[in-house]
């Protein structure tokens, strides 16, 4: 167990989803509110994950949860090219937001790994 805290993914994936929860402070309408909260619950995830892996008792189990912030980062992914798609996001922050998860892909990929590998 440790204080996810420390974890500089950690602090990236707190700071990404208020970059999504700002950008996405736009538009009106049900279609659009639900689209909105679907993202920002997804990219909220990712941190939130990474921080209950963290408090759990073997590294097994942490890394069962960074698989679980995996497939959150690839679901934000999924709905910011969406958002593009629609012109819900203007195509420069989409694809900055995209660049910025892909970055948090590769570091959930690697600790992943370190803490699997740690556990043989």
């Amino acid at each position: 167990m440790q204080d996810h805290r420390k974890l500089h993914i950690w602090h990236r994936a707190q700071d990404f989803a208020v970059r999504v929860h700002q950008l996405t402070e736009a538009g009106t309408g049900s279609a659009y509110g639900a689209w909105r909260s679907q993202l920002r619950r997804s990219a909220q995830s990712i941190g939130a994950n990474i921080a209950e892996g963290a408090a759990r008792g073997t590294p097994k189990q942490f890394g069962h949860f960074l698989e679980i912030a995996q497939g959150s980062a690839s679901e934000t992914e999924s709905h910011l090219d969406f958002a593009m798609r629609i012109g819900a996001l203007n195509t420069a922050d989409a694809l900055s937001l995209i660049d910025e998860i892909g970055q948090l892909q590769r570091m959930i990929a690697v600790l992943r790994r370190k803490v699997l590998e740690g556990s043989r």
